[in-house]
């Protein structure tokens, strides 16, 4: 592709940075683990309390 090799001198320059990887590195674990916190508490309230998910988040 055209473009391809722009894109990865892209990130290669300014995404993938040493910082940037210490950063992911660090805080992985917490934002899984917040995500996982939220899936199991939809999920008790899905099957214990017998409530749908358009109940938890209503979209209109």
């Amino acid at each position: 592709m055209p473009g391809e090799e722009l894109v990865r001198r892209f990130l290669e320059r300014r995404v993938l940075t040493e910082k940037n990887i210490e950063r992911f590195v660090k805080y992985y674990w917490l934002v899984s683990t917040a995500r996982m916190v939220l899936g199991v508490t939809i999920l008790i309230l899905i099957l214990i309390g017998g409530l749908k998910f358009s109940q938890l988040i209503p979209w209109r």
